[in-house]
């Protein structure tokens, strides 16, 4: 089945080029049989008119041997002559036009008809046969002869007249003019035109199929040399054109062939100056001569030699990097005959190779220097690499690293986390970062972050990730510290300060303190109650201390204190007061962040409490402040109790450090998905580098005119914008005031 197949394909791949063949013989027939029918109607032409001679002859001389014929054939045989004669003449004519060029068969018809059948049809016309035996000997001859192609014309020929000598005289009933032979035909005379035909026709079907069978060996070889040319010059062009050089080497060291890139890599301009200058490859050639005697032994021993790098020297002495591929040419006896390969310039590839381990060993050692563990792995999960700090910590070598997953070097609960971690990171690829434990070489676990993140290959394919740890089990006993600290300052300074402020609030309230130099009634006090501290801080809900109530009552009963001296003291309780809760909210933000209650909100509205809590204050300071903010704003998504902060900061700051008397502007307006706000003063601007310092952490500003503050206002001001997703600025110039700007995004909540 297998050879069937083969020999199917093969067949159909040649049936192409067969019928191309096929339609090739077909015109070279044609025009074959057309330029030998030309001969032929010359030859007839010519024997029919010396068969006219003949009958002219005989009309005025007659001849002996027509004596016994019937008179009407001696009598009209010129007659027939002319006719055929003009018939021959008419099929000339046509041969010449476009018809008879493409139709030749048709015409070889006409004219063999035209010599047969006009005297049979002269004799029917009298009424006799006429077997004229000679006349279709000499025909059928000819036609073989002149033209031996497409034996079916010829039979095709030789079935007309005899259809019409044995066919339309028997059915007409006419005999031979002959007395003693009337009869159409006998066993001789049949046997002799079978014999006669038959050889003539095969005579023609024997030479049509030399003719074809030669025909197409020519065009199958013109095939074969014409596809053997366009091989031989393409891999002409090959050889020539190639980047690669190609060469054929003979085992002694010569080179047999080389093609022009060969002459380019060994800085030669052609390759007849290779071919020419190397009779020693071993030592003309490679800058190590053992190079050659390798190269021989790796193709004896393995039959060729691929990827054989080697440094070579140039004609002008240069020295480049080559690499050969090649192999043995042997003969039928196995005898070796020469090598033959490619050779490639990669130069430029070692100079790279060399750049990038250059590169690769730089950021080893830059990876190194990082004291932060750094660690990488393949998509599959295992080690590719690692920093000195991951093996310090981990206490294991690179080598033992390399190659391996988490559950070699860790325990197995947190390599389960670990190896969960990777496969969520490796399914959304991106970034990653969360906190866990890891247990270093100790023994201990250690609290880290985990900050990981995909790469790719080169082909957009998951490479893996790179991952750091951070330790930050420092900053977890600092937090703890943090807090133990925060409820110090709450317990041991918040609560006293609030207690003090409760009694003097108490006091006050009730009218205690007298004139300059004159004591206070401060021996019944009432209950204390509450009060709401200034509204530059948020408000304050004191708790009662019961243990200092009676010390100061004890001690305002005992000592004179003035009216004036209680305010002083009271004042002073709030300033310490709002130090320590902005100290505390500052370090809580710093370790908590800043904790946000989203609503859709309206900007004007917030603007308008914070306007209306520092009314007393912008009172005092001769505030002028100018509200643009208007109702139909889009909403604001955002917490209104720090929107509100915000706002109350920007405006006490620009009252601190302005003298009274300044005016104050606040505007909104809708900027595509955000809100843009700005507080703008006209007092006396800041400073290029007060600007850039303006929102850090206990910045306070030159011209303060509150010198107990710890300057946490605009930076918890920043925080909050920025936990929003807005951004916080200010743009100022000495003496010419500041603006201060942030932005807020659009809530898309429907309003209800």
């Amino acid at each position: 089945m297998r050879k069937w197949q083969k020999k199917a394909i093969s067949e159909q791949n040649k049936r192409p080029i067969a019928d191309y063949i096929a339609n090739e013989y077909q015109n070279w027939r044609n025009n074959f049989l057309w330029q030998r029918l030309g001969l032929l109607l010359w030859l007839a032409l010519i024997c029919i008119l010396t068969f006219t001679l003949r009958d002219v002859y005989n009309f005025f001389f007659p001849l002996k041997e027509f004596q016994n014929l019937p008179e009407v054939l001696r009598t009209q045989a010129l007659v027939m002559d002319i006719a055929m004669l003009l018939n021959l003449v008419l099929c000339m004519a046509l041969r010449q036009t476009k018809f008879g060029r493409q139709h030749p068969g048709i015409l070889f018809l006409g004219s063999s008809w035209s010599i047969n059948l006009i005297p049979q049809i002269f004799a029917t016309l009298k009424g006799f046969a006429l077997p004229d035996t000679l006349a279709w000997s000499l025909l059928f001859l000819s036609q073989a002869t002149f033209i031996p192609v497409c034996w079916k014309l010829h039979l095709i020929s030789q079935l007309g007249l005899f259809i019409y000598y044995f066919g339309l005289n028997t059915l007409l009933g006419l005999k031979l003019p002959l007395p003693e032979h009337p009869e159409l035909y006998n066993v001789t005379f049949i046997l002799y035109l079978f014999w006669f035909c038959a050889i003539c026709n095969l005579g023609v079907y024997l030479y049509d199929c030399l003719q074809r069978s030669e025909f197409f060996g020519r065009k199958e070889l013109e095939f074969a040399y014409e596809k053997l040319r366009v091989t031989e010059a393409k891999y002409r062009s090959i050889f020539e054109n190639a980047v690669e050089g190609i060469f054929q080497s003979t085992p002694d060291g010569r080179y047999i062939t080389a093609n022009p890139a060969l002459a380019r890599i060994y800085g030669y301009s052609s390759p007849t100056e290779v071919t020419t200058n190397f009779t020693d490859i071993e030592n003309q050639l490679y800058v190590g001569p053992q190079r050659r005697a390798e190269f021989v032994r790796l193709i004896e021993e393995y039959g060729k030699v691929s990827e054989f790098e080697s440094q070579i020297y140039r004609q002008d002495g240069s020295i480049v990097w080559i690499s050969e591929k090649a192999y043995a040419v042997r003969d039928e006896s196995g005898k070796l005959l020469y090598y033959e390969g490619l050779i490639e310039d990669i130069t430029k590839r070692k100079q790279a190779e060399a750049a990038l381990q250059e590169q690769l060993d730089f950021l080893q050692v830059l990876i190194d220097t990082i004291p932060t563990p750094v660690f990488y792995k393949n998509a599959e999960g295992f080690y590719l690499g690692c920093n000195k700090a991951f093996e310090e910590a981990l206490g294991f070598t690179k080598e033992q690293i390399v190659g391996k997953s988490e559950y070699d070097i860790s325990p197995k609960e947190l390599a389960d986390k670990y190896q969960q971690a990777d496969t969520t990171l490796f399914e959304q690829q991106g970034i990653q970062s969360y906190e866990d434990s890891v247990v270093y070489k100790d023994g201990k676990k250690h609290d880290v972050i985990f900050y990981k993140a995909t790469f790719s290959k080169a082909d957009g394919s998951l490479g893996g990730l790179v991952g750091v740890i951070l330790d930050i089990s420092d900053r977890k006993r600092t937090e703890e510290a943090l807090r133990v600290f925060v409820h110090a300052v709450s317990h041991d300074l918040r609560n006293p300060v609030l207690g003090t402020l409760m009694v003097l609030n108490n006091l006050l309230s009730q009218g205690q303190g007298g004139q300059e130099g004159q004591g206070s009634n401060l021996s019944s006090p009432s209950p204390p109650t509450p009060h709401t501290p200034p509204t530059s801080s948020p408000p304050l809900i004191p708790t009662p201390c019961r243990s200092w109530g009676p010390r100061v009552s004890h001690l305002a009963t005992s000592i004179p204190v003035p009216r004036s001296i209680l305010e002083r003291m009271q004042k002073s309780s709030e300033r310490q007061l709002n130090l320590i809760n902005s100290l505390m909210e500052a370090h809580m933000s710093e370790v908590q962040g800043i904790v946000l209650q989203r609503q859709p909100v309206k900007l004007h509205k917030i603007v308008e409490d914070a306007i209306a809590d520092l009314q007393p204050m912008l009172t005092e300071n001769q505030i002028n402040l100018t509200n643009l903010v208007k109702d139909d704003l889009p909403l604001v998504s955002g917490d209104p109790t720090q929107l509100w902060r915000v706002f109350s900061n920007l405006i006490v700051n620009a009252v601190k450090h302005n003298p009274p008397g300044l005016d104050i502007t606040i505007n909104a307006i809708a900027q595509g998905e955000q809100i843009y706000c700005t507080i703008a003063d006209n007092g006396v601007g800041l400073s290029q580098k007060q600007s850039e310092r303006l929102f850090d952490l206990y910045f306070r500003g030159s011209n303060n005119r509150n010198s107990v503050s710890l300057g946490l206002g605009l930076y918890l001001s920043k925080r909050i914008i920025n936990a929003h997703g807005g951004e916080i600025g200010v743009d100022s110039t000495p003496d010419k005031g500041a603006t201060f700007w942030f932005t807020l995004p659009v809530s898309h909540e429907p309003r209800f």
